[in-house]
């Protein structure tokens, strides 16, 4: 075949093609021009009659809201329809940004007073700033007798710096409870000996560096009712172990959760569980747990009876012995408090002695340190629950 001839035949093939484009036709007849059966997947034609005004399939010219990126035909401002859009560059998207066009405008920025503007997105316009953050210290507490005892614990390794005693006035002798709330404050009560009767007392300002207290007297639990053990859990719910018929045996034991205002003198309560057949046999005092990640928790917690610690649910009663330590006093110091980030697990026993018990190997140290002398000849220094900072935690507890 001459040269002449196969030139003939290429540009009779070439006409044939662009025949075909001209009219838009193709083996499949369905507007894709290159014979897909889909119209609109492929990406190697520069025409295409789906009509969605994607010419090549590709992601560089969409007039609809199938969300390819460079056009917003929904006209919410999200040109790629991403749920994360964020156009001030702020790291925060709708809700959580209740204005996308100014990063000054988030859930993490301060409320500015008397802008008209609702900064923190929390649906509130110029609200009143909330109290200042409370600083937290690595510290424990405890009340026997004639003291209120406090216990500087060093942040480098958890050991004891001091165990400082403050002499207090206007308490009855007994065994003590107490807590601390989310400002510092303590809150106690005394089971008292002569009555059987359960006095609380507040003490706003607890001192740490020996001075004198005299605590603010709240009243007595109403209905002859005996408190063993007050605790704080997450959210600032105040709850109190009740002993039942008497401080020895389960009968009667209950967990109270107050629904009244406590630090008001009204002491008003619902009942979160019946612990009289409980695992644990009678709970002298409560305490936070640890969770596997090493985080505090309220619910689980840990819970003392006269040197047995146990991990335990409050609210079913279940509990799974973990060791032996300490009498009356447990409480844990959350991870934030140290350097190292690792929380602590403190037992308080009846000669007023602390110890770390390891929450993971459960084996108890050397005494860290002890407490001082009481004034009542016969009565024990260390007849007292443990307190000390809750750090942050979701609560565990199930509130109806």
């Amino acid at each position: 075949m001459t040269l002449n001839r196969l030139l003939s035949i290429a540009i009779m093939i070439m006409l044939g093609a662009c025949d075909d484009a001209a009219k838009g036709g193709n083996s499949g007849d369905n507007g894709n021009p290159d014979g897909d059966t889909d119209s609109n997947g492929d990406t190697s034609s520069a025409a295409d009659a789906d009509a969605d005004g994607d010419t090549d399939g590709d992601t560089d010219a969409d007039a609809d809201t199938d969300g390819d990126t460079d056009t917003d035909a929904d006209a919410d401002g999200d040109a790629d329809g991403d749920a994360d859009y964020d156009r001030d560059d702020d790291g925060w998207y709708p809700p959580f940004d209740c204005n996308d066009d100014d990063p000054l405008i988030n859930k993490d920025m301060p409320e500015i007073p008397d802008d008209d503007v609702d900064n923190n997105c929390n649906g509130q316009v110029d609200e009143p700033p909330g109290p200042d953050p409370v600083t937290q210290f690595a510290e424990l507490w405890y009340s026997s007798d004639n003291l209120l005892v406090y216990i500087e614990i060093d942040p480098a390794d958890g050991s004891v710096v001091r165990m400082e005693g403050s002499e207090v006035t206007g308490l009855e002798r007994g065994q003590n409870c107490i807590t601390m709330l989310a400002d510092n404050s303590l809150l106690g009560a005394r089971l008292a000996k002569e009555d059987m009767q359960t006095w609380f007392y507040y003490i706003a300002q607890p001192p740490r560096d020996g001075s004198p207290v005299e605590p603010t007297l709240l009243g007595v639990m109403p209905d002859g009712i005996m408190l063993e053990g007050l605790y704080t859990d997450c959210d600032g719910r105040i709850y109190g172990m009740d002993t039942g018929d008497d401080d020895g045996s389960a009968t009667g034991n209950r967990l109270l959760r107050f629904t009244g205002d406590v630090l008001a003198g009204e002491f008003d309560f619902v009942v979160v569980s019946d612990l009289s057949t409980a695992s644990v046999a009678d709970i002298d005092d409560m305490g936070p747990g640890i969770d596997s990640d090493g985080n505090v928790t309220d619910n689980p917690g840990f819970a003392i009876d006269t040197g047995n610690i146990y991990d335990f649910n409050y609210e079913t009663g279940s509990g799974t012995h973990r060791g032996n330590g300490g009498t009356w006093g447990v409480h844990v110091l959350g991870g934030p408090l140290f350097d190292d980030g690792v929380s602590r697990l403190y037992l308080l026993d009846s000669s007023a002695r602390l110890y770390e018990m390891d929450p993971t190997t459960d084996t108890l140290s050397d005494v860290l340190g002890t407490g001082p002398a009481i004034s009542t000849e016969g009565d024990n220094p260390g007849w007292s629950g443990l307190a000390g900072p809750l750090t942050d935690c979701e609560t565990g507890f199930h509130i109806n």
